[in-house]
């Protein structure tokens, strides 16, 4: 597949998870809780909420699911990411949320009310 600039890539890659999540048969739990692990964290990157553990998670995670998965479904499900991962790191980089203690995420709360502003009264 060929993708141009103008595509998310993130959107791309929670395509294929949404997909092999949906494909998993259930035999095997790496590949049952690994696909839906993905997703989650793909999802978690793409509300900017995500931060270097998730991607840390995300490479472990595919890293078991292709080692430990029954058939060739769950060995291959996380391949794009990885690659992805590995060969955009930069674009990861940014798309990580912005933490200020570590344990709170940071809020643009002008941002936060913005919508309620746009329609109130």
């Amino acid at each position: 597949m060929i993708f141009n600039r103008q595509r998310d890539l993130v959107h791309i890659l929670l395509n294929f998870a949404s997909f092999f999540k949906h494909e998993s048969c259930g035999v095997c739990t790496p590949c049952r809780a690994g696909n839906f692990i993905l997703q989650r964290k793909l999802e978690k990157i793409s509300h900017g909420l995500a931060d270097r553990n998730d991607l840390e998670e995300l490479r472990s995670w595919g890293t078991i699911m292709k080692a430990t998965s029954r058939c060739g479904l769950g060995k291959t499900a996380p391949n794009a990411l990885l690659q992805a991962v590995d060969k955009f790191g930069d674009y990861f980089a940014t798309r990580l949320g912005t933490t200020t203690t570590g344990l709170y995420r940071a809020i643009d709360e002008h941002a936060a009310v913005a919508d309620y502003e746009r329609y109130k009264p």
